[in-house]
């Protein structure tokens, strides 16, 4: 069989053959491995999203060796995941300088945020001093880590792409898009360490304690984000959250 007969059978099989799609119950907080689906199999869930996204990296890898640069990405990639993970999200995709966290079951919404603050925290605190310390070559020319993160939260569609030893879990749906969109954003704030931006349903669903420290609200909004043709509603937030 020719590439172009392999290419119209896998057409076939996947767009041919209905999806049979099911929905995971609210109140758990386990996200399917892609392992965990069928090719024609897929999980609907309520979904809190988090991409959180190094800044610069452009600009790393014109400061630093490639070595130093792998270290760089490493130390924050690994912190983000243990962060993530420490708030029962789980990670599903990277995509070179961004990680993706899916936070499922109650208080979703309260746990991404938590994550995006202490990675905040911990990028600023803990991971870019190390950095400086231990690669001299950084501070020298000024380059700082800095990272932004977006949340949004929505149904969304888990299913499995691609093949077997080579496949992955797709997210489909409007908050993964917009989590990504929000941690895309440069400027409006940024400068000033609005880093953290969540969409206007996430941002409802928060409890009193993620929404105001000492009784000031943490968010600063609403703005406006375009994608797909539609206006979003977003906020955003220059806290952090400390953690021992």
């Amino acid at each position: 069989m020719g590439l172009l007969d392999e290419v119209n059978a896998q057409v076939d099989k996947t767009i041919g053959k209905p999806m049979t799609v099911t929905k995971k119950q609210d109140s758990t907080t386990t996200v399917p491995e892609a392992v965990d689906l069928g090719y024609s199999e897929g999980k609907l869930v309520s979904a809190t999203y988090l991409y959180t996204d190094m800044l610069n990296s452009s600009g790393l890898a014109a400061t630093a060796d490639n070595e130093a640069a792998a270290q760089t990405f490493r130390a924050f990639l690994n912190v983000s995941t243990k962060i993530i993970r420490s708030l029962n999200g789980h990670i599903r995709s990277f995509d070179g300088d961004r990680v993706m966290g899916i936070f499922t079951g109650p208080n979703k919404e309260d746990r991404a945020v938590k994550s995006a603050m202490h990675i905040k925290w911990a990028v600023n605190k803990i991971v870019t001093p190390a950095l400086h310390k231990e690669i001299p070559a950084l501070s020298d020319a000024g380059w700082t880590l800095r990272q932004t993160s977006g949340i949004a939260t929505g149904e969304t569609l888990l299913a499995r792409a691609g093949f077997r030893g080579s496949d992955d879990l797709i997210s489909i749906g409007v908050a993964p898009n917009l989590a990504a969109k929000l941690s895309d954003v440069r400027g409006d704030g940024t400068e000033a360490g609005y880093v953290t931006r969540i969409g206007k349903g996430t941002y409802g669903n928060l409890s009193e304690t993620h929404k105001l420290s000492k009784g000031t609200n943490m968010w600063d909004g609403t703005y406006s984000l375009s994608m797909g043709g539609k206006d979003y509603s977003y906020y955003r937030s220059s806290y952090h959250w400390t953690f021992s």
